[in-house]
């Protein structure tokens, strides 16, 4: 008997089949970036989402979320990913900047 595929199979299928160039246009939710983005830092996520204040997992937390905005999520978005409120998203994104210009 055939069973019926499941969506993430489905996903999965059409992923490993897609060129790769074609695979950078699909679209990612923003805690898939972050992950991955908390990943490639070597942060563990219950410290990257948590509330730790240490600068070598907040300055890289704000790094995300400037990230996040660039690709166009909004701050009250980008804030439920990490369980902030979009004013403390705001305060990242400067922070970045200002920490970007010396």
């Amino acid at each position: 008997m055939i069973e019926p595929i499941t969506g993430p199979a489905m996903q999965a299928a059409y992923l490993a089949a897609t060129p790769t160039f074609a695979k950078a246009f699909i679209r990612r939710s923003p805690e898939e970036l972050a992950a991955e983005f908390a990943h490639s830092r070597q942060i563990a996520l219950r410290e990257f989402f948590g509330p730790t204040k240490a600068h070598s997992v907040s300055h890289p937390r704000q790094e995300c979320m400037a990230m996040l905005a660039e690709r166009g999520f909004s701050l009250p978005r980008i804030g439920r990913v990490f369980n902030r409120d979009h004013t403390t998203v705001h305060h990242g994104i400067e922070a970045v900047k200002r920490r970007a210009r010396g």
